[in-house]
């Protein structure tokens, strides 16, 4: 069965009203506000795919906090991201995880504030 749009946003929409903490982003200070305001909507995309997809392996709970780890911009690159770990050639693979939501978990890792966790392979 093949998921059509407005699903996928109904589920995006119950997952996001369940999520506890939404995450602050940190833009280069010449980006313009307009595009901040576009990014930041990709972000929160991009946190609720992670929250669903990645974030029961990869995140850590720290004294009662849930911690994303912070990954560096080499570990974000989509096609090495999938191949480079067996469980992600498995559990990633564009069927679960498209290319298009790829991108949404990497722009919100890549502008999420640091954790101080760093990310380890």
């Amino acid at each position: 069965m093949k998921a059509t749009p407005y699903l996928l946003f109904f589920i995006l929409l119950i997952v996001s009203c369940t999520i506890n903490q939404k995450a602050q982003y940190i833009f280069p200070n010449a980006m313009p506000e307009y595009v901040q305001k576009a990014y930041t909507e990709q972000c929160d995309k991009g946190q609720i795919l992670y929250n669903l997809n990645c974030a029961k392996c990869h995140s850590k709970k720290v004294k009662n906090r849930i911690l994303i780890p912070d990954f560096k911009a080499e570990q974000l690159k989509g096609y090495e991201l999938r191949v480079t770990n067996m469980k992600h050639e498995d559990q990633l693979q564009d069927t679960v995880v498209t290319e298009e939501e790829l991108g949404l978990i990497m722009t919100f890792l890549k502008y999420k504030e640091r954790s101080g966790l760093e990310f380890k392979p």
